[in-house]
């Protein structure tokens, strides 16, 4: 038996090993010129967000320390967003969208399928947009939207009792219809964060405001349609997309470094363990949070 358990363990010790080196961000430790290509796939949320295989998405954290590595490392001259992105959080967004514009060496984005809403306000921040002119862009706009069950209740005999400290506690409890003074109190967030990002969109692009806030209706365009209306530089693919970094950068020829994490073995497991906990827990877990409510106001 303890044989058997020692086995087990060095089998354990090598897969988290494995597993550790290949989350590592790729570095070739070389003199030559290097493009860093990161990609920014899926929703964008601060942690990435996900339940095992589902939802897997952008992490701000982790997209901002790959940007800073870049622009310390000597080698690198220069960076490649490859966006495949419908947007979402607005801290998040925003969080990329500034080291972008913080970046010391130039960035080019390369809007592969959809560079929409918060991914949109990110490419907007960098040197040039690449967009595919088949590809999905734009959708300058903020969406604060939910679900709301105060009918079905009513029609099942469920009653909401209200205990909250301050009017506004419990705005946005899916369990009751909004008044209208929480509607206008929501509205207003909303369009406050909707003034920055046409503010972003307009000082990055240096289109004129009033411009920008007749496209910014939520609408999302293909990329030809934003290559007419000033969104995006060039349409073309990856090759066009490198060359343009190259050029800013001042090289001719320069080799590929790709940030990214890569899923080893415990991130599967761990995945598939954290999947079905949260499905046998969400009940409680969500029930249980009434000292406020989490309106998912997101770019989108």
């Amino acid at each position: 038996m303890t044989k058997k358990i020692l086995i087990a363990v060095l089998i354990l010790i090598g897969l988290f090993v494995v597993s550790y080196a290949s989350s590592k961000l790729v570095n070739i430790s070389d003199n030559r010129d290097k493009i860093a290509v990161i990609p920014i796939t899926g929703v964008i949320t601060i942690d990435g967000g996900g339940i095992g295989f589902e939802s897997q998405g952008a992490s701000s954290t982790d997209i901002v320390q790959y940007i800073q590595e870049a622009n310390k490392n000597s080698n690198v001259k220069g960076i490649l967003l490859e966006i495949n992105s419908p947007g979402g959080s607005a801290v998040a967004s925003k969080e990329i969208a500034d080291a972008v514009k913080n970046s010391k060496k130039p960035v080019v984005s390369w809007i592969r399928e959809v560079g929409a809403s918060g991914a949109y306000w990110i490419s907007s921040s960098s040197k040039l947009i690449v967009a595919d002119p088949l590809s999905i862009t734009g959708s300058i706009g903020v969406t604060g939207s939910y679900l709301e069950f105060s009918d079905l209740f009513e029609k099942y005999g469920v009653t909401y009792e209200r205990l909250v400290s301050g009017k506004y506690k419990d705005t946005g409890s899916p369990y009751k219809e909004l008044n209208d003074d929480e509607k206008r109190l929501l509205q207003d967030k909303i369009n406050q964060i909707h003034e920055v990002f046409v503010d972003q969109v307009a000082g990055n692009r240096k289109l004129n405001r009033n411009e920008v806030e007749k496209l910014a209706t939520g609408e999302f365009y293909l990329g030809k349609e934003a290559y007419d209306l000033g969104l995006v530089d060039y349409l073309g693919g990856k090759d066009l997309a490198l060359n343009l970094t190259k050029q800013l950068a001042g090289i001719k020829e320069a080799e590929l470094i790709r940030y990214e994490k890569k899923r080893g073995i415990f991130d599967i497991v761990g995945g598939l363990t954290a999947k079905n906990f949260y499905y046998m827990g969400k009940g409680i877990g969500s029930e249980i949070k009434t000292s406020s409510y989490e309106i998912p106001v997101r770019l989108e």
